[in-house]
């Protein structure tokens, strides 16, 4: 005997007997290892079909681009922002604690935001994702976005990771893009703040109360035009001065008057002029007077309402002008509290703050062809070591055995089952294409 006859006399020992068990390692990886070269053509056939398989595989997947992009906490927009904080400055276990309490940050409502079905179904529509990925309902286009798509928060420091894979770069880059406008649409349309209330109803009470004073100074000014009235006060008190004027020309006038008729006559000219003087100025007085009976013929030419008027005018005249003042005051003051509401609202909404854009990716992020192949020649190695066990293990079976027997049994009727296929008349046009390859050959 050669070499190789202890191998081949620890090759015929029953496996499972005391002689295999008392056996040491090295002599049954020794026999292990001939019964793989014995069945070398069977294991370089399994490893060739393995990485064959394993490279069609790995060459028929699409590559794939990874985008990314970054979002940084906002700021004081959460009520629980000072507990938060203090949870954060004592470490990673106070902040997951203070998420087992449910305290929930600004960026964990980003993370919802961005996870939620509104923006899932945005985004297919924006970017046609229904044809893109061949499905032929929304919700199964939303589905395949939610696969390719990780948000991450990291629990440190609240920043809101996006990674969007695609098989084309430009497509990641502008998904990733996508959610970040969807996100700051939906934070900045939808804020529930205490402020953006009161500014909304600031809003509204001002558009009345605008509305209001100038209703009351158009009133004011058609009232002013009407009657010829500008300042009330003003102007009763420069009526006033020049009715006292007029009084003591008038007096002066009359004292000439008196002079004159003891020295002229009636008919004189100084008299006749004194006269004349007298008369206008009395006109003068009247027209400033005016009258409370019958309105005055040349009340129209008068360029001011007369005294007597003033009383009756004057009292329409500071109704409009308190409703118009208490109305102008109001308006003030809102427009200061709106100013407030919207600089208080603008703090309060959580606005997206971009720490690094969506990118372009130039290389692919998967698949990884070599390791895919390298896998497969594992897998396939491992299915031909249990291919020589199993084959070992059969051939040193009893042919008595029940085990063998049952599947010689399976595999005969299944034989049988092949060849009566194979006979069947419907079979026919099978054997003549056959019969026409082999004649070609």
């Amino acid at each position: 005997m050669t070499g190789f006859e202890p191998w081949a006399q620890a090759d015929d020992v029953e496996p499972g007997s005391d002689e295999v068990a008392s056996e040491p390692l090295s002599l049954q990886i020794i026999r292990f290892l001939r019964s793989c070269w014995v069945r070398r053509k069977m294991v370089l056939g399994i490893l060739a079909a393995g990485i064959l398989l394993s490279l069609l595989y790995a060459l028929r997947l699409p590559n794939v681009y990874t985008s990314t992009t970054t979002l940084m906490p906002p700021d004081n927009t959460s009520p629980n922002a000072g507990l938060m904080g203090l949870l954060s400055s004592a470490g990673p276990a106070a902040a997951v604690g203070g998420a087992a309490l449910g305290i929930r940050t600004p960026s964990s409502i980003f993370v919802g935001i961005l996870e939620s079905r509104r923006v899932n179904q945005s985004l297919v529509a924006r970017f046609d994702l229904v044809h893109h990925y061949k499905t032929q309902f929304t919700e199964d286009a939303c589905k395949a976005l939610t696969a390719n798509t990780d948000i991450r928060e990291n629990i440190k420091n609240g920043i809101v990771t996006i990674n969007v894979k695609a098989d084309s770069p430009a497509l990641a880059s502008n998904i990733a893009q996508g959610y970040v406008e969807e996100l700051d649409s939906i934070v900045t349309h939808n804020s529930t703040s205490a402020a953006r209330r009161e500014r909304m109803f600031l809003e509204a009470r001002l558009k009345e109360i605008k509305q209001d004073l100038d209703d009351s100074a158009m009133a004011l000014s058609q009232f002013s035009t009407k009657n010829k009235t500008i300042d009330i006060p003003s102007q009763g008190k420069a009526m006033v001065d020049s009715g006292l004027k007029l009084q003591d020309q008038m007096a002066v006038a009359r004292s000439e008057l008196a002079a004159l008729r003891q020295s002229y006559s009636e008919d004189n000219v100084r008299i006749r002029a004194a006269k004349a003087r007298i008369a206008e100025l009395q006109q003068q007085m009247d027209k400033l007077i005016g009258s409370t009976g019958e309105s005055r013929p040349d009340a129209s030419d008068s360029a001011y309402p007369s005294v007597s008027e003033l009383p009756a005018l004057g009292l329409t005249y500071y109704d409009l002008e308190r409703k118009m003042r208490v109305e102008e005051v109001l308006w003030e003051a809102l427009t200061k509290q709106y100013e407030a509401a919207r600089v208080q609202e603008a703090k309060e909404i959580p606005t997206v703050r971009v720490l690094d854009a969506a990118n372009v990716p130039e290389r692919k992020s998967s698949p990884h062809r070599t390791m895919i192949i390298i896998y497969g020649f594992l897998l396939a190695l491992i299915a031909a070591f249990i291919a020589v066990l199993t084959s070992s293990a059969w051939e040193k079976m009893d042919a008595r055995d029940e085990r063998k027997k049952l599947v010689m049994e399976v595999a005969g009727v299944m034989l049988n089952a092949q060849q009566r296929l194979w006979s069947w008349p419907g079979m026919s046009w099978v054997h003549k294409r056959l019969a026409g390859s082999e004649r070609h050959r």
